[in-house]
Parts: C-alpha cells; sequence; structure tokens
C-alpha cells in the first residue's frame, strides 16, 4: 500500500466521519424540535380539555346579602367576567372530575418574564357564605348604565395551577345572547349582567414571536345552565 492510496483513504473515512456527525446533530435537532412541538400541543390540549370541562360545568349561584352589613349585596347571579380574570362555581373538580363537589373556580391572566401566564385557582363551595370576602358590593356601570358587581382582587396562592404560560396575548370575552332581531348576540370584553350567566366564553391565546410555530389557539365553550332568577337589573 502506497501513501497515496493510505492518504485517500483517511480522507475518505474523514469525509464520512463528517457526515454522520452532520447527520446526527441535524437527526438530534429534529427530534428535539419535535419533543418541544409536543410538549407544546399537549400543554395546550390539556388547557383546552379543563377550560371546557369548566365552563360547561359552571352552575347559576345566587348572591345573598351579607349578614355583617359590610357590603351592600344584591340579588343576583354569581359570575366574575373581565378580559383577565373569571370567578364562578362548576360542578367540575380538577381532582375529582364531575364527581368532586361544587368548586368556587378563579382564574386569572398574569404577566411574568417570560410573556402572559392564566393561572387557576379551586376551592370547595359551600354556599353562599364562601361570596362574602369576594364581593365588596356594587357600583354603577358607566358604560352600559344600570348596576354592577364588585369583586376583589384574585389573588395567586401556592395551590394555583399552569393553565398556560409564555403566551404573547391572552384574552377573556363573553357571548351576550341576542335580545331580539335588532340586538344580535355579541362577544363582549367583560360581563356586568346581575340576572344572567354570558351564553359562551372565548378564550384567545397567542404564542410568543420565538414560538411562532405555535399557531394562535381560540377556544369557546358554552355555558348551557340557565339562571331561573325573576326581575330586572344587569348592566
Amino acid at each position: 500500500m502506497t501513501l497515496i492510496e493510505i492518504l485517500v483513504a483517511v480522507s475518505l473515512m474523514g469525509l464520512l466521519a463528517v457526515a454522520m456527525v452532520t447527520a446526527l446533530t441535524v437527526g438530534a435537532g429534529a427530534w428535539q424540535d419535535a419533543r418541544t412541538r409536543l410538549t407544546l400541543d399537549r400543554r395546550i390540549a390539556s388547557a383546552n380539555e379543563i377550560f371546557y370541562a369548566e365552563f360547561e360545568g359552571i352552575l347559576p349561584v345566587e348572591t345573598r346579602p351579607d349578614p355583617s352589613g359590610a357590603a351592600t349585596v344584591p340579588r343576583a347571579v354569581f359570575f366574575q367576567g373581565t378580559p383577565e380574570s373569571m370567578r364562578f362555581v362548576s360542578d367540575y373538580s380538577l381532582t375529582a372530575g364531575r364527581r368532586g363537589g361544587l368548586r368556587l373556580v378563579e382564574l386569572q391572566i398574569s404577566e411574568t418574564s417570560r410573556g402572559r401566564r392564566v393561572l387557576i385557582n379551586e376551592q370547595p363551595y359551600r354556599g353562599p357564605a364562601d361570596l362574602a370576602g369576594i364581593i365588596q358590593g356594587v357600583d354603577r356601570d358607566a358604560f352600559a348604565g344600570g348596576l354592577r358587581l364588585v369583586f376583589a382582587p384574585i389573588q395567586p396562592r401556592p395551590t394555583s395551577l399552569i393553565l398556560a404560560d409564555e403566551l404573547q396575548e391572552c384574552r377573556f370575552s363573553y357571548l351576550r345572547p341576542a335580545r331580539n332581531y335588532a340586538a344580535p348576540a355579541l362577544w363582549i370584553p367583560e360581563w356586568t349582567e346581575l340576572m344572567e350567566l354570558p351564553g359562551a366564553i372565548r378564550v384567545e391565546m397567542m404564542p410568543r414571536q420565538d414560538e411562532a410555530r405555535l399557531l394562535p389557539v381560540t377556544i369557546t365553550a358554552p355555558i348551557r345552565a340557565r339562571p331561573a332568577l325573576a326581575g330586572g337589573g344587569g348592566g
């Protein structure tokens, strides 16, 4: 074997080694991207299922006056709905599903260094007395007229669960059912009706720019329960 043949063989082996390393690097990168995408898809699917279950389980719980007289609370259906927060009573439990009893649910969108985050708090609901520290009174709705409930701010807890994370944008909106032909159903950013529940709830989530491969997600879930309260008083 001559020196030239040895050099040619070493060169070919070097080229083959470079090709193998490149192929392994590309394969590892593709595997990591697929794993990241799968994790994001699973996270969104889980959040989707929780949103649907919680919203479809909303019940029209009636508020009662505060016995201590600290807050003046009118007769109303308990529901808080703003672009960044929600409170309601649901028959769905995160730990026990439909068999976990009634739950007082809080949803809050908060800011973090990595974008927006959706937190959920859940606790057993035993009766209207559990709402005493949440409803702080009523206020006049400057835009729609009428009264609206005033709620205490939602606070994160050690037991809070992260439903969605690292979002560029996230907001809630609420479907106001059609009143008549002149007033069709309308999506609104804040719920101010005292005697009604929304017809449906929509959650819009947009990923951050560096997660552009993940498409914006919109979750819309109907509220099947309808209040049986009589009388007026919406916002």
